[in-house]
C-alpha cells in the first residue's frame, strides 16, 4: 500500500511538471535555471597591428565577461576612415550595431546627430559625480551625451627626447624661430626634426592645426567663426596654416609625411630617430608599452613654442572631451541596460584601471597609484598646467574635413597657398556647415 501511494506522489508531480511545460511552450517560453545571455554586437575603433593597445583591450573584455557572466560582446573592428565609413553607412541603413565608438564632437555628428543612437545623460545621471566635469561636456544642441568619454584628451603634445637634445647641444625651443634654427643640425646629425605622418590627413589637423589655430586665433575667435562672424579667410586661420607650410618648407617635418601611415611617426620616436613628436595625448599609452624604463625618463610633454603675433593662449594645446561608447537608439529594457553595462565598465573604475596599466589617462576620478607608468604621471601634469582651445573636427562639421585635409595636404606639396586653404574651406563652410545654417 505504501508503494501504490509514493508511485500516485510522483505521477501527480510528473503531471504538474507537464502541466507546467504546457503552459510555458503556450507562452512560447522554456523554464530554465540558468540564466538568460543577452549578445550585443559592438563595432570598435581599434588597430589591432598594435599590440599595446590591442593587448590591453583583450584583457578589458575578458574582466567584463568575468564580471558579467550574462552579457556576451561580439567584436568588429575597424580603424581610421574605414571604422567612419562602416559607421555612417550602417547608420544610414538602420543596421547600426548595438553600441558604437563615437566621438564627443562633429567628427561622427552625422550619426549622432541623426537619432540614431541614445542619449545616455538617463544613466549617466546616476553616476556623473565620478567623472571630471569637462569629460560630460554637453555633445548634443539640448545638452545630451551621446558617448561616454574614457579621458579627457589633448589632441596636441609635442614629445621631446631631452638625451638627443643634450646631445646635440640644443634646449628645447622658446619661439617658432629658435625651432627653425635647429632643423640644420638636427638634420646633419642624421635625426628627423619633428616626426609626423599625415597619410590619412586628419593627423596635422587634429594634432597640430587646431593647436595652432587656438594661438594665432583663440577660443572668442574660434566661436565667432563657428557662426559666420568670423572667416576661415582671416588671418587668425591663414597664419596658423601658414606654420605648417614654413615647417614643411624647411624640411622640419618627417620625409613623406603626407604619404606615411598613421604609427610610422611613433616609430620614429620610439627608436630615437626624431628629436620630436608631434601626436596627441592618447600616444602615452603607446610610448608606454614600446618604450623602455630609461627612455620614459627623458622623454617630456611640451606644447608647440611661441608664434610671431599671437592672440589666443600662450602655451596652450588643443582639448576635447575623449572618445567613449554609445548604443543604439533602439535598444531598450534588458538590452539597453547589458550596453549600458559594457559602456561604464569601459570608461567607468574597472575598465579604466585596467587601462591605466598601460599608459592611459582616464575622465573617472580614480587615484593613479604611485606606481603608475612614469609617462601617465607625466601627461597627467601636462594637461593639470596646459590651457586649451578647440578641436577643429571636433566643433566643425566632419563632412568639411573632407575638404581641409586634402588641402592641408596640396599646400604642402605647393599646389595652393595657405590663404587659399583659408577661402577654400570658408567656401564649404558658408555653404554647408551646420553651425552657419
Amino acid at each position: 500500500m505504501l508503494h501504490k501511494r509514493i508511485l500516485m506522489v510522483l505521477v501527480a508531480a510528473v503531471l504538474i511538471a507537464l502541466v507546467g511545460c504546457s503552459r510555458d511552450a503556450e507562452d512560447g517560453t522554456v523554464a530554465s535555471d540558468e540564466p538568460e545571455v543577452i549578445e550585443l554586437e559592438i563595432l570598435h575603433y581599434l588597430d589591432l597591428a598594435d599590440n599595446t593597445s590591442s593587448g590591453n583591450f583583450e584583457e578589458l573584455v575578458a574582466a567584463f565577461h568575468e564580471a558579467n557572466p550574462d552579457i556576451r560582446l561580439e567584436f568588429d573592428y575597424l580603424f581610421n576612415e574605414p571604422y567612419h565609413n562602416k559607421l555612417q553607412s550602417s547608420a544610414i541603413a538602420g543596421q547600426l550595431p548595438d553600441a558604437v565608438f563615437l566621438w564627443p564632437g562633429k567628427r561622427t555628428g552625422d550619426v549622432t546627430g541623426s537619432g540614431a543612437v541614445q542619449d545616455l545623460r538617463p544613466w549617466i545621471d546616476q553616476m556623473d559625480a565620478e567623472f571630471a566635469p569637462a569629460a560630460l561636456a554637453p555633445q548634443g544642441p539640448n545638452g545630451e551625451i551621446w558617448e561616454l568619454p574614457e579621458q579627457v584628451t589633448a589632441t596636441h603634445v609635442m614629445f621631446t627626447n631631452d638625451r638627443l637634445l643634450d646631445e646635440l647641444d640644443l634646449e628645447f625651443p622658446e619661439t617658432l624661430e629658435e625651432l627653425l634654427a635647429q632643423g640644420e643640425v638636427i638634420r646633419d646629425a642624421g635625426y628627423i626634426p619633428i616626426a609626423m605622418d599625415n597619410g590619412d590627413g586628419w593627423q596635422m589637423q587634429s594634432t597640430f592645426l587646431s593647436a595652432l589655430v587656438e594661438r594665432t586665433g583663440g577660443r572668442e575667435w574660434f566661436e565667432r567663426a563657428l557662426v559666420g562672424d568670423a572667416s576661415f579667410s582671416d588671418p587668425e586661420f591663414v597664419e596658423a596654416v601658414e606654420v605648417i607650410k614654413t615647417l614643411h618648407d624647411n624640411e622640419m617635418f618627417s620625409p613623406g609625411v603626407n604619404q606615411a601611415a598613421y604609427g610610422q611617426a611613433l616609430t620614429d620616436f620610439v627608436t630615437e630617430n626624431a628629436v620630436y613628436f608631434i601626436d596627441g595625448g592618447w600616444r602615452t599609452s603607446n610610448l608606454t608599452g614600446e618604450m623602455t624604463p630609461d627612455q620614459y625618463e627623458y622623454v617630456s610633454y611640451n606644447v608647440f613654442p611661441e608664434l610671431p603675433n599671437e592672440r589666443g593662449q600662450a602655451g596652450s594645446t588643443a582639448v576635447v572631451a575623449g572618445t567613449g561608447f554609445g548604443m543604439n537608439a533602439e535598444l531598450e529594457g534588458a538590452e539597453a541596460d547589458a550596453a549600458w553595462e559594457w559602456i561604464y565598465f569601459f570608461a567607468g573604475p574597472e575598465g579604466s584601471a585596467i587601462k591605466a596599466e598601460q599608459g592611459w589617462l582616464p575622465a573617472v576620478k580614480i587615484d593613479l597609484p604611485d606606481d603608475s607608468p612614469v609617462l601617465t604621471l607625466k601627461l597627467a601634469d601636462f594637461l593639470g598646467r596646459t590651457p586649451g582651445g578647440y578641436v577643429v573636427d571636433a566643433i566643425m562639421d566632419a563632412e568639411g574635413m573632407g575638404v581641409l585635409h586634402p588641402l592641408l595636404q596640396e599646400m604642402m606639396f605647393d599646389n595652393v597657398t595657405p590663404q587659399e586653404v583659408g577661402d577654400r574651406y570658408e567656401e564649404w563652410v558658408a555653404a554647408n556647415d551646420s553651425g552657419r545654417q
